[in-house]
């Protein structure tokens, strides 16, 4: 496991390395052209030796996918994945994927892993919040927050959601998108209308001033 500055987390652990949905602002493909992790960053890769670190005694909340999405996992990896949190309940485990996968955030409970793991869906702009119908997420993770997502225009979401995590696009990415804070603020009236807690990234401060937010994050209740 590795310290992270990621805010809502303590630590990453990625038993699988690589990626499908080639984002042209991925950092963690970033990191792999940089390092080589794995040799095809398109191809990912299962390392189930990197589970056992999940044996310590201290509890964390852990990020297990930073490097990956889990929506590509093979079944598998996720049996594996699964078994080693079960044996080690005293975490937290956080996991995001961008595909639509009403499945993905059914399979705590199929695992008996309801009060530890949390799946969230990875979106960026409107077109992507529509994933959310007929899913099971726990959160939604927009970062980077590249337009407005005209939130106003819907009246449902999923029973499920219970979070919303927003964040800017970091890095040096050529034509980079700055977020609006009447963005954010949509978002966040939403989130309030239905009872969803808003946490907010580092990311955002400068813009947002004084209504900066940080709601608990749910796997800290």
């Amino acid at each position: 496991m590795k310290k992270t500055k990621i805010d809502w987390c303590d630590v990453t652990l990625n038993p699988v390395v690589g990626c499908k949905n080639n984002c042209p602002y991925c950092y963690a493909k970033k990191l792999n052209d940089r390092f080589h992790f794995v040799e095809n960053w398109n191809e990912p890769q299962f390392f189930p030796e990197r589970l056992k670190e999940l044996n310590s005694k201290k509890p964390k909340s852990i990020f297990m996918n930073s490097m990956s999405d889990i929506g590509f996992w093979k079944e598998e990896w996720l049996s594996a994945t699964f078994e080693a949190m079960q044996k080690n309940p005293q975490h937290k485990y956080i996991f995001l994927s961008k595909c639509q996968n009403g499945f993905l955030g059914k399979l705590k409970f199929y695992m008996g892993l309801e009060d530890i793991a949390f799946f969230g869906l990875s979106i960026t702009t409107a077109q992507d919040w529509q994933k959310l119908q007929g899913s099971h997420f726990d959160f939604v993770s927009i970062e980077p927050l590249l337009e407005d997502l005209g939130l106003h225009r819907y009246s449902y979401h999923p029973l499920s959601l219970e979070q919303i995590i927003i964040g800017a696009e970091t890095g040096n990415r050529k034509n980079k998108i700055v977020p609006k804070k009447e963005w954010v603020n949509k978002i966040v009236e939403f989130a309030d209308e239905h009872n969803i807690r808003v946490f907010m990234k580092s990311s955002l401060k400068d813009i947002m001033g004084k209504d900066f937010r940080q709601d608990p994050l749910l796997w800290n209740k």
